[in-house]
């Protein structure tokens, strides 16, 4: 666990970076692929877009949040 205050930052930041990556990764197998899936997987690809669009919000309010702490803008 990081220690101090810019090491979370740091931390946080990379993944956000992370998972905006990982959302256009997504995004584009679904452009190439999805029209091969079943309803069930289209489904369960819409939900596993939503889990990640939440936790990338909690990210990027942790980000905030530390900022914040940190004096940053």
């Amino acid at each position: 666990m990081p220690r101090t205050l810019q090491e979370q930052l740091d931390r946080v930041e990379r993944d956000i970076k992370l998972h905006i990556e990982f959302e256009k990764t997504e995004k584009a197998r679904f452009d190439r692929e999805s029209y091969l899936w079943t309803a069930e997987d289209r489904i369960e690809w819409q939900e596993e877009q939503t889990a990640t669009a939440q936790y990338l919000r909690e990210l990027l309010q942790e980000r905030a949040r530390l900022r914040i702490k940190l004096g940053l803008p």
